[in-house]
């Protein structure tokens, strides 16, 4: 995990060395011939959009009426170039929304250019075409469409986000999964405040140098004079008050879009982008006071644990109390009494399907509906553990979709999840309630994403996000009779593969569902019987078993038989394809697949050609592939073993790791070949 936050948390200084290049001339609806007319953008042909022009700005500005305000203001132009890229005309802007601390979407223009009968038309955006609409108890979300977009448009959109709330100032993003021709963001704060800067992603931006600006304002205070007890009258001061503010200005050109590549958790982490987090706030020299905003883990996990809707409702679950002593009465053992509470949580509280770090109803409200999100959940099972007497505490986390959590500053902004921790024998054990077929002690692959944090007060520690290593061994006993190739096959399952195979059955309809699928989209086994054990007993390994036979009858006169001793998940394909890559392969969980075939030679045969065997390492103790092959009289022993040791590989192993998958993709498809004996 360290490789990868030094690859992602990149110095601005550093990477950022380039002249600034002068701004394109580009004003909201004036649009020009060349952009009306372009069909094809030059520096990356396969595009289905371009952003031709984004621009955004972010300051703090003193108003009399409501003080110091923050606002936000972007204008972006788009050329869309496929009907693909006709999704680029719908936006999502997100607000926060919290009782009174409120967001405010100001004034918000659209338009869309179309060339038709040799004339632009162009056709506005209708005020009923924004809505907003909440995504939980802190966020809305404004979405809006372009009217009469398709290829070939060119759309305008420009709007304005102001607030109080300082500490919201806008991360600005240069990259998306379309090219951008330019972007620019420029940030304006007052000397009175103090800003962490966090610079993301690999390409190089053009950067102008901090200046500053000197700004003037007037300051009326109001003093109220009192008389006996009543207030007779007030005095209102106004005071003049120089002061400078600080002007960042960023741009980059001509900014290659993002690729979606294999084994990625969020391409969020990689994107070129610039982040703010408010650190302090000095009023002294206006008459006000100090507040320091940087934080610590430790001062978050405190504040969480203060917070009545956070951990005023994990000290009891009073509730709860009769269910947890039934469960736990008669046992005596720890691990028995953890497994206990959470099959109780993870089969009688159902989750909603909505991620979260912190609950939007009472625990209580979660325990008697029986349902509820990722938070409300987890800290209902943190809680019914404390009251049997469990050292359990909540850990928040980022998923994998949702990015890292920055190693620079503590941000409860980043996180989006939280788990459970609890501590048997001793023992650390993570448990994620929301789904149940997972056992305690694994969490989802979703959680598998770098360190979390322990909300514990004064000791909020980083926790590794492991899992135990996720395998899969599979035996194949076959044979040629009368042209025809039988046999059975015989599977286990442990870890997170044996979760996902009993998810898939579960998505399926049942078992004989899931191997009703299973038959229909197999071309080259025909799978004649099954059986499946363990089920239901999430906490032992699944059995699979298949009588089968191949599809591709031999020909019981032919001279010559190919057969593949590879039956079942052969990797046909390279998932690496890329020549290069700029982003860190991240598998989320160790695995190891072993793959065992006994094939006896068919009356009449003999080899005339078998594979050859192979070992092959990864470096950096990465993982390893291990192809064996052993004829013995007329009886084939044939194994592959598949190892990913690791979890993380960064840019520079990229190479070795492609020529991993090169060699097993390879190696995978050899054939033993058997001829006819001469009579």
């Amino acid at each position: 995990m360290k490789n990868l936050l030094s690859f992602l948390i990149v110095s601005f200084f550093i990477i950022n060395q380039l002249f600034a290049q002068e701004a394109p001339k580009v004003k909201y609806g004036k649009v020009t011939d060349e952009e009306m007319k372009m069909t094809v953008y030059e520096p990356d042909t396969t595009a289905e959009a371009v952003i031709l022009f984004d621009d955004g700005q972010s300051y703090v500005k003193y108003e009399q009426q409501d003080g110091f305000m923050l606002s936000y203001v972007r204008f972006v132009r788009i050329k869309i170039l496929k009907q693909s890229g006709t999704q680029w005309a719908n936006f999502s802007i997100p607000l926060y929304s919290s009782l009174q601390n409120k967001e405010g979407l100001g004034t918000v223009k659209g338009v869309t250019y179309n060339f038709e009968n040799g004339k632009v038309v162009k056709t506005d955006m209708k005020k009923e075409s924004v809505f907003q609409e909440r995504e939980n108890k802190y966020w809305e979300k404004a979405r809006l469409s372009l009217p009469s977009v398709k290829v070939g448009s060119v759309i305008d959109l420009k709007y304005e986000i102001r607030s109080t709330l300082l500490w919201n100032l806008r991360e600005w993003k240069f990259q998306y999964l379309i090219p951008v021709k330019w972007s620019q963001y420029e940030v304006i704060y007052p000397e009175y405040f103090v800003y962490n800067q966090t610079s993301l992603g690999y390409y190089p931006l053009n950067s102008k140098d901090l200046t500053t600006r000197t700004e003037n304002i007037t300051i009326t205070n109001t003093t109220e004079i009192k008389g006996g007890v009543d207030v007779e009258m007030s005095k209102m001061e106004s005071n003049a008050v120089t002061y400078s503010t600080n002007v960042y200005e960023y741009s980059a050109k001509n900014v290659p879009a993002m690729k979606e590549e294999p084994y990625l958790t969020s391409l969020d982490n990689y994107t070129t982008q610039i982040k703010y987090e408010l650190a302090e706030i000095d009023y002294n020299r206006i008459g006000g006071k100090y507040k320091s905003y940087t934080t610590s883990w430790n001062d978050i996990a405190r504040e969480l644990l203060d917070d009545d809707d956070f951990g005023g409702q994990i000290k009891s679950a009073n509730y709860a109390k009769d269910v947890i002593s039934s469960l736990v009465a008669g046992k005596t053992d720890e691990k028995k009494k953890l497994i206990a509470l959470y099959n109780y949580v993870q089969h009688n509280v159902k989750w909603d399907g909505y991620k979260n770090d912190s609950p939007t109803k009472s625990l209580r409200k979660t325990f008697n509906d029986k349902n509820g999100n990722s938070a409300e959940i987890n800290l209902l099972l943190v809680a019914m553990l404390r009251e049997a007497g469990f050292d359990a505490n909540p850990v928040l986390l980022s998923t994998r979709s949702n990015g890292i959590i920055s190693p620079v500053h503590a941000s409860i902004s980043d996180c989006n999840y939280v788990i459970a921790s609890a501590l048997v024998n001793g023992t650390p054990v993570l448990l994620d309630a929301t789904e149940p077929n997972l056992p305690a002690g694994l969490i989802p692959y979703r959680c598998l994403n770098g360190k979390g944090r322990l909300v514990k007060r004064d000791n909020a520690d980083e926790v590794e996000l492991t899992n135990v290593k996720s395998a899969s061994n599979t035996m194949v006993s076959i044979e040629l009779k009368d042209g025809k190739f039988k046999g059975n096959i015989i599977s286990t399952e442990t870890g997170l593969s044996a979760f996902n195979f009993r998810e898939a059955v579960k998505d399926a309809g049942g078992q004989k569902e899931y191997f009703d699928k299973l038959k229909n989209k197999s071309t080259e086994i025909q799978y004649n019987d099954y059986s499946y054990n363990n089920l239901d007993s999430i906490y032992l390994p699944i059995e699979e078993k298949y009588q089968i036979s191949l599809q591709n009858d031999a020909d019981p006169d032919a001279d010559i038989i190919y057969f593949n001793p590879v039956l079942v998940d052969k990797i046909t394909k390279n998932p690496f394809t890329s020549p290069t890559r700029e982003y860190p392969a991240d598998y989320g969980v160790p695995s190891s697949e072993i793959y065992q075939l006994n094939f006896i030679v068919p009356e009449g045969y003999k080899v005339e050609e078998l594979p050859q065997s192979k070992a092959f390492a990864l470096g950096g103790k990465g993982g390893s592939f291990i192809y064996k092959v052993v004829q013995n009289e007329n009886t084939i022993s044939f194994s592959m073993r598949l190892n990913i040791d690791k979890t993380l590989f960064v840019p520079d192993e990229y190479k070795n790791l492609q020529e991993f998958y090169n060699i097993v993709v390879a190696k995978e498809a050899e054939q033993i070949v058997l001829k006819k004996i001469s009579k």
